[in-house]
């Protein structure tokens, strides 16, 4: 056997074992791991920034405290947030807000979305 087949035959092989590992590193970026899905937590703010951007839309929320503190809310996609009803303007800076989330098992201030209530609008998290 000549040693050009070979070759190939390795790079065939490393090409499959790089390409199998691809999909449970995917998996493992959007898994729901980060987030204590065992409990809510509800709070009130005003909203200092809406991110309307793929991977995970994202809600900073600002509390009073004591302390004060700034949440970093993620929710699903924008593709899913719009089949959910949501739009890039669903949700504007400097709005009060009470928001209701699954808390990061580190502690935190953030989470996973559940519910956003703004006035008499309730959106969900659509993720």
């Amino acid at each position: 056997m000549t040693p050009i087949p070979l070759l190939r035959q390795g790079l065939c092989l490393l090409t499959i074992v790089a390409c199998s590992a691809l999909p449970s590193l995917a998996t493992a970026h959007h898994s729901f791991a980060l987030f204590d899905q065992t409990k809510t937590v509800t709070v009130k703010g005003v909203v200092e920034r809406f991110a309307w951007t793929n991977p995970h839309i994202t809600i900073y929320l600002d509390t009073p405290g004591p302390p004060a503190q700034r949440f970093k809310i993620e929710t699903g996609s924008v593709n899913a947030l719009q089949r959910a009803g949501w739009s890039a303007d669903s949700i504007k800076a400097g709005e009060s807000a009470e928001v209701s989330f699954r808390p990061l098992k580190n502690g935190d201030p953030g989470g996973l979305l559940v519910e956003i209530k703004i006035g008499d609008v309730v959106l969900t998290g659509g993720g």
